[in-house]
This record gives structure tokens, sequence and C-alpha cells, in this order.
């Protein structure tokens, strides 16, 4: 089955507002190692959790484009789902640190991998579930009489 236009579309503006909270995780991350001299280990979950807010406000209003839906579902059904994608990533984050320490000079680029696949394999497909809205009739006031 081929995809849809639209669905394509909604590919990739997740995909742009991934990539956006992705930043700001880093940046949070790298302030928080490199300028503040934190433990990467420790750094990690600031770190997601602005990079969870941005990745909400980014894919409500730019990837699924549901405003109009409710923002307390959207937010709750949301919040469950990055509440286990943050224990994923923070487990795979300190799995990875643990079981190859000389890895801990590159923090970005295990946070990149580590994230990139719980994104894929977690977030995303349920995502899709959260900010599913309701369709908006096409008439309104024209009733269907069959």
């Amino acid at each position: 089955m081929r995809p849809s236009l639209p669905r394509v579309l909604e590919l990739l503006r997740a995909g742009a507002a991934g990539i956006a909270a992705t930043l700001t995780d880093l940046g949070v991350l790298a302030l928080l190692v490199s300028v503040l001299h934190w433990d990467p280990r420790a750094a990690s979950v600031p770190a997601l959790l602005a990079g969870g807010v941005a990745n909400f406000v980014g894919n409500r209003h730019f990837a699924f484009r549901a405003a109009r839906g409710s923002l307390a579902r959207q937010a709750v059904g949301y919040t469950v789902v990055e509440v286990v994608a943050l224990i994923l990533n923070g487990l795979a984050y300190d799995i990875v640190l643990r079981s190859a320490p000389v890895t801990a000079n590159a923090y970005w680029a295990v946070r990149l991998v580590t994230s990139h696949l719980v994104f894929l394999c977690w977030s995303f497909p349920l995502w899709r579930r959260v900010f599913a809205t309701p369709f908006a009739p096409a008439a309104v006031g024209v009733e269907d009489r069959a």
C-alpha cells in the first residue's frame, strides 16, 4: 500500500518537531554537562524533560495539527506515552554509558542513537493515536435523511 501525501507530510512534520525537541534536549544536556559540569547521567533527566515539552508543543500544533483536539486528553495521553519513553530513554542511555564508559565523551551521540530508537519503536506509533482528532462535519446543519 502506497502512503498518502497527507501521511507523508505528517511524518515529515513530526520529524521536524522531533529535530526541534532533540535540539532542545541536546542543548540542555550540553549546557548541564559542558558548562555546569554535571555528570552526563545526572543531566539526562532534565534534558529529556525539556525536550519532551518542546516535543508536545511541536507535535500538537505543527506535526499532527491537533490544536482543535482536547488539550487535557492529549496532555494526559502524551504524558503516559512519554513517561514510558522517558524510562526507556534513561535506561538505554544509562546502559550504553555503563557498558561502554568510553562513550561518556560522546554523550550527545549516545543520546541521539538511544532516543531515536525509542522514538521509532515506541513514541511515534502512539502519538498518532494521542493526537488523533475527531473529524468535523462536512456541512453543519445538513442532515443525512437516508
